[in-house]
């Protein structure tokens, strides 16, 4: 029989000559490493809780709170609001048929019609073929630039501002501005124009 073998069964007649000593030196050292990994584990709990509470605060700047995030997002929604606005409702047929009926009692005169941004370029194109169904041969359609906000019509208030104005307005819901309504209006040419609709979001 191997050596070990032999060392094994002296020590082992040895704790069943003594078994309550034994069993009661086997408890203790369970009793101390559970205590130990115990220890240890609520200690590594402890520091995680501590690298997520500062994670929680290093977030939110000095001063946060949920009001001023609040007024934070209405400043940003005002900023879109007033520089990229939101999309207009084009006219529907109803409206374009009730406008090309109006505008065939407007003398006619060169009209550039305008949009400012993809938002209201639709809502350009229905009053484009509003003014082609009525045979505005010089209506013409295209992109513009610095465009004041809202739809408006000029430069200036004449014959041809006013009543193309209100025929607009007449046949649809959309309101229309006219550019230096105190000047004169430009002789024999009008722009209409669509701006950044950041008065009626509806439209």
């Amino acid at each position: 029989m191997p050596d070990w073998m032999v060392k094994l069964w002296e020590q082992w007649a040895v704790v069943t000559t003594a078994p309550l000593p034994f069993a009661i030196a086997i408890l203790g050292a369970a009793t101390a490493i559970s205590l130990a990994v115990g220890w240890s584990y609520r200690g590594v709990l402890s520091k995680r809780g501590q690298i997520d509470r500062r994670s929680n605060h290093s977030d939110k700047p000095a001063g946060a709170t949920r009001e001023t995030g609040n007024a934070d997002i209405d400043t940003l929604k005002r900023m879109v609001a007033s520089t990229i606005g939101s999309r207009w409702t084009p006219l529907n047929d109803a409206e374009i048929a009730a406008l090309s009926a109006k505008l065939t009692d407007i003398p006619k005169i060169r009209v550039q019609i305008m949009y400012d941004n993809a938002l209201g370029k639709e809502l350009a194109q229905s009053f484009h073929e509003a003014f082609k169904r009525a045979g505005w041969e010089g209506a013409t359609l295209g992109i513009g630039s610095g465009l004041e906000a809202g739809v408006t019509i000029g430069q200036g208030s004449g014959t041809a501002t006013i009543a193309l104005r209100a025929a607009i307005e007449a046949a649809s819901r959309i309101k229309v501005a006219i550019l230096k309504p105190e000047q004169p209006q430009w002789p024999g040419v009008v722009s209409l124009a669509v701006g950044v609709n950041s008065i009626e979001p509806s439209r």
